[in-house]
């Protein structure tokens, strides 16, 4: 009797695809884990399974002499962020590239609040587990997790706790975005930032520090009619740009955190018949893939979030092989990436 994959795949219990990989693929040895490998080679030797080739020598070779792979998990605020927000799901994409290409796993992606609910690192082996949080994480949440995991490094954090960050320079970079504004004759400049439940208020963000240092710097004052919550969210921001423009004198400029809140902004701003940039003008920050094709294509702070997922990717893999003795905080570089959607004050219309 002619033994299948699918005969394999039943008595292993698992996919016909997994069996494909595992007998196929040495050379892609991160697509299917070490304990179900030698499992389908096993199945597939006791069932007579001869079609191997040189592949199956090369597995049971890479079997026995690779080493136990590290287990490494992502946390996030909102696991729906991983899908749903263009600047979580590019920094996740170079997490997953560069674990592929390192031959590790990503081996789970727990939500902030779940962590400790359910005790979701109880049975875990410690030794070979390290975790990528993604975001501004409340400080009393990461050292908590500190605690039930040896290897913990931030990703998009602030830098204020002894562990690893891979993270940009948020306050510097939205000091800039504003002085650009203000260079073009901008006076009046509002802000839309965000908080969450688990993130900074508003007020207490790196990039509001940012605006703030910038129109103080200028003599500019801030308007709190002009501060809005816009929670990182396309309808909240949506929202927050309405109230802006509700305000007895609106301003000539706005300032939004990030791109999926200016995209929020762009859609209020059209609602009231107005036009970008000749009525008001927006910048940004993230440069997600979207913001060079709306229009008018967005004025944004250029993040390399792919790199620093890869960055930080490669920085716990040496940290949970003691490669490294010392915290350390990687600095990514920014730029603003100048389209369409900013011009100077004198050539505006008066909303």
């Amino acid at each position: 009797m002619k033994i299948t994959l699918k005969d394999i795949a039943d008595h292993a219990n698992v996919s016909i695809s997994s069996v494909s990989r595992a007998l196929n693929n040495a050379n892609s040895p991160a697509l299917v884990n070490d304990q179900t490998r030698l499992r389908i080679i096993q199945v597939a030797k006791d069932l007579g399974y001869h079609k191997f080739n040189n592949s199956l020598q090369k597995n049971e070779k890479f079997s026995e002499n690779k080493k136990v792979p590290m287990r490494v998990g992502l946390v996030l605020y909102d696991v729906k962020a991983k899908y749903q927000d263009p600047y979580f799901s590019e920094i996740i994409y170079g997490i997953e590239k560069e674990l592929l290409d390192q031959e590790c796993i990503l081996d789970f992606t727990f939500e902030v609040q779940d962590i400790f609910n359910f005790n979701l690192f109880g049975n875990m082996n410690e030794s070979d587990l390290g975790v990528i949080c993604i975001g501004p994480l409340k400080h009393d949440f990461i050292n908590e997790l500190n605690k039930r995991v040896p290897f913990v490094i931030s990703v998009g954090g602030i830098p204020k706790l002894e562990m690893d960050y891979v993270t940009v320079d948020f306050r510097h970079a939205a000091m800039q975005a504003v002085q650009y504004l203000v260079d073009l004759g901008h006076r009046n400049i509002a802000y839309i930032g965000g908080s969450s439940q688990v993130g900074m208020p508003i007020d207490q963000e790196e990039r509001y520090y940012g605006y703030k240092e910038a129109m103080e710097l200028n003599h500019l004052k801030i308007v709190p009619e002009w501060v809005q919550d816009g929670c990182f969210d396309l309808t909240k921001s949506y929202e927050a740009m309405k109230k802006i423009l509700n305000t007895q004198s609106p301003p000539s400029a706005v300032f939004t955190a990030s791109d999926k809140m200016a995209f929020g902004a762009y859609k209020a701003i059209g609602e009231y018949g107005l036009s970008i940039p000749n009525d008001i003008s927006v910048v940004s920050f993230d440069n997600v893939e979207m913001s060079e094709f709306i229009n008018p294509p967005l004025t944004t702070v250029q993040v390399h979030k792919e790199e620093m997922g890869r960055i930080a990717v490669k920085l716990l893999l040496q940290r949970m092989e003691g490669g490294i003795p010392l915290p350390l905080i990687s600095y990514l570089p920014t730029k603003l990436i100048v389209r369409s959607s900013c011009t100077e004050k004198s050539e505006m219309k008066n909303i």
